[in-house]
């Protein structure tokens, strides 16, 4: 019984071993990457070692030389945010979870004499191996669930950051604008005073309406 169990373990085996995934060379980003260049045409990239964090820093400086617009400051974002790095990097966990529940369980052999007799023993191991096999199908198809919503939620991450930029760069405009007014009004309002006191001065403004020139 046992040697028939093991066969039936090994046509099993093979039959699922077609059907493993392999890791992706960017971590399971290109989905996130196709995203984000349909919805913002925008470019995400994964540091990941020295080379490709000196590409992002390169690319960062050099729209930073430019005026900054708000398509720029979205680029630069996606290009140097950590919090998104970080996201990059648990997508990239997720993935490798993902494609080891597709790996079928590694063969145990495991010989011992037990007060039942060697081929009693034997037999429970092969089971114990064919649950494992059995199952797998339904538990690889859970972390590819779990997986692809790890790739929504990295988009998700993605798009917030844009849209936060975006956001972001409006304010620091009109802030920069108020300003700009403010000082301008300024200017103009010290103009008017020193208009004021020069018009009192000869006699064509009374003290009540120089006042309220300085007052302004």
């Amino acid at each position: 019984m046992a040697r028939g169990l093991q066969v039936a373990s090994v046509a099993v085996l093979s039959g699922l071993l077609s059907g493993c995934v392999g890791l992706s060379p960017d971590g399971g980003l290109s989905p996130v990457a196709g995203l984000t260049r349909a919805e913002l045409g925008k470019d995400v990239v994964k540091v990941a070692d020295d080379a490709s964090a000196g590409e992002a820093q390169r690319r960062a400086e050099e729209l930073l030389r430019r005026p900054l617009t708000s398509d720029s400051a979205v680029q630069v974002a996606l290009l140097k945010n950590r919090g998104l790095q970080a996201a990059f990097n648990e997508l990239g966990v997720s993935e490798a979870a993902y494609v080891q529940a597709t790996l079928p369980p590694s063969p145990r052999i495991s010989l011992s004499r037990i007060g039942g007799g060697l081929e009693l023993e034997v037999e429970r191991q092969v089971l114990v191996g064919l649950f494992d096999l059995i199952t797998l199908p339904a538990r690889a198809a859970v972390a590819e669930q779990r997986f692809r919503a790890a790739q929504l939620r990295t988009a998700e991450s993605v798009l917030r950051l844009a849209a936060e930029t975006r956001r972001q760069y409006y304010r620091t405009v009109a802030a920069n604008q108020r300003v700009a007014f403010m000082q301008q009004a300024l200017g103009t309002a010290a103009t008017a005073s020193e208009l004021a006191k020069q018009l009192g001065e000869t006699g064509g403004l009374n003290k009540l309406e120089q006042a309220r020139e300085h007052a302004f």
